[in-house]
């Protein structure tokens, strides 16, 4: 199951993906597209994924745990 993520309001301060939603598998702490998501609120997955590397890989095989 994958999930959708949303910057954290106290998450470190501006990158520029900053607002994207990410997408992760296995661990909660890295995004698909290799960002670290770890200062993220997690949130249910209700649209589209903002970063597009992650919406490409949605439906790939994680390269983590192949799933």
């Amino acid at each position: 199951m994958t999930t959708s993520l949303a910057p954290s309001p106290s998450g470190p301060s501006t990158t520029s993906d900053e607002g994207l939603d990410h997408i992760y598998c296995c661990d909660p702490d890295t995004a698909l597209c290799g960002t670290d998501i770890s200062g993220y609120v997690e949130r249910p997955a209700l649209d589209d994924v903002d970063c597009i590397v992650c919406d490409d890989l949605e439906l790939k095989p994680c390269p983590t745990c192949g799933t």
